[in-house]
């Protein structure tokens, strides 16, 4: 018997490490990378337009993630002795985490179906801690699944679940045609430990234009591990622009980085190109390249989310950054008239350039970009002459021959202009040398 499972152990290793998918569904996954950008959301809080910001998936991230897989022996066993898992390699692998989760028996097997007309649900697994919960989940039918689609997800507990963050979407990888698997992650606003571990995935998913709606009860086995914080509030300067590290909080799932910036800078900060925890041996723990990289907490405080390294015990650990992008305040806001399609505010630089416009959508681009220079969405939200919020319910984008094409649609026609639209990211960036030490 002993050798029957050493066997099948050495497959499931050769087929992790050889794990590819064929170049027809390269474009599918540049595509989705565009589709789940569109689909990050999150609620809002009464009438606060702070909260969930992610990075927007580039095509190089996910055809890197879907071409070529390999993973070390230690997480090739791990997966190996939890039924089931090795359809999640893929979603895994990216982030040392995550496989440090799997690695150290902290994800937790469910096993759990519902059977819905022709079609199962099934979750698989969770991984959950006090910033949120990550639920692996399949599903099967006699019917291809390829083009499967959620169309809405809630998680419920009797004693409630916080307005939360989420992300998910995967691409379907074209192997076994009548199934799909995807993992959804909850990002909690503040940390929270559940007693009652009791909960209910609530899922409706469309195929061919046909809805099909789960409510299945799951229960989770074990409770949380508890987080490491680090309380810092160590200011730090780049070019002039300072900024305060106020904490540092490790949970086995993410890192989350707390910021204050200094609200006398000339410059709005935008995004830290190379956050990262690095260790005595030059180990680094960088952003998440497939998920939620972050939140808004005011007008002046972000948290920003790392890889974890929960699981590991390092004798010195630093916080290191080197590169952010920045613009002077006057130039972060992009400022456009739909109906007169004007661009009347932009950076100064001029590579923010207007395409067509109207009041349900407008076009702008981005040009002198490598392909795979800037893998963020450009805007976050965009207000109206009277403050008022404008839903954005779809956005996409794509890079061509050194030029990225953003396409914002609003969700309503009913506003006044000129439209406000904040920069989330652009390509200008300074540089200098932060290194704060971890110290509890």
């Amino acid at each position: 018997m002993f050798e029957n499972e050493e066997e099948k152990l050495n497959d499931l290793r050769k087929q992790l490490n050889q794990t590819t998918i064929p170049e027809e569904h390269i474009d599918g996954a540049i595509f989705q990378g565009v589709e789940r950008a569109k689909r990050e959301k999150q609620y809002m809080k009464k009438k606060r337009t702070r909260g969930l910001w992610t990075l927007a998936v580039s095509a190089l991230v996910f055809i890197t993630l879907v071409t070529s897989i390999r993973v070390s022996p230690a997480f090739a066993n791990a997966v190996a002795a939890i039924p089931g898992l090795e359809k999640f390699v893929a979603l895994i692998h990216n982030d040392k985490g995550l496989t440090a989760v799997i690695e150290n028996d902290y994800y937790q097997n469910i096993g759990v179906s519902q059977t819905k007309k022709d079609m199962t649900l099934t979750i698989n697994g969770v991984i959950l801690d006090e910033s949120g919960m990550n639920i692996f989940y399949s599903l099967q039918s006699p019917q291809s699944l390829e083009k499967v689609t959620v169309d809405s997800f809630e998680l419920e507990n009797k004693e409630g679940i916080p307005p939360s963050s989420y992300s998910y979407g995967n691409m379907h990888d074209g192997k076994i045609i009548n199934e799909y698997n995807d993992r959804i992650d909850y990002h909690f606003p503040e940390p929270i430990t559940f007693i009652d571990l009791n909960f209910t995935f609530n899922i409706a998913v469309r195929l061919h234009g046909e809805v099909t709606t789960f409510s299945l009860p799951f229960e989770i086995p074990e409770n949380v591990k508890p987080s490491i914080k680090y309380t810092l509030n160590e200011e730090v300067e780049i070019e002039s622009q300072k900024f305060t590290i106020q904490e540092i909080t490790i949970h086995p799932l993410r890192v989350g980085i707390k910021v204050a910036f200094d609200p006398d800078n000339t410059m709005k900060i935008l995004q830290f190109e190379d956050m990262r925890l690095e260790d005595e041996n030059g180990e680094v723990w960088g952003s998440i390249m497939n998920g939620t990289s972050g939140r808004d907490i005011s007008d002046t405080e972000q948290i920003y989310y790392l890889q974890s390294n929960y699981f590991e015990k390092p004798k010195q650990l630093h916080l290191r950054i080197n590169k952010l992008q920045a613009l002077d305040k006057s130039e972060a806001v992009v400022i456009l008239d739909t109906e007169k399609n004007l661009l009347l505010n932009s950076p100064e630089d001029g590579r923010l350039q207007l395409g067509e416009s109207s009041k349900s959508q407008a076009e702008i681009f981005l040009t002198d970009v490598e392909d795979d220079s800037h893998m963020y969405n450009l805007f976050t939200t965009v207000t109206d002459a009277n403050g008022i919020v404008i839903d954005t319910p779809s956005t996409s984008m794509y890079t061509y021959e050194g030029e990225m094409h953003n396409t914002v649609d609003f969700g309503t026609t009913n506003y006044k202009n000129p439209l406000k639209l904040e920069i989330f990211a652009y390509p200008n960036t300074i540089e200098g040398d932060v290194r704060v030490e971890l110290k509890q």
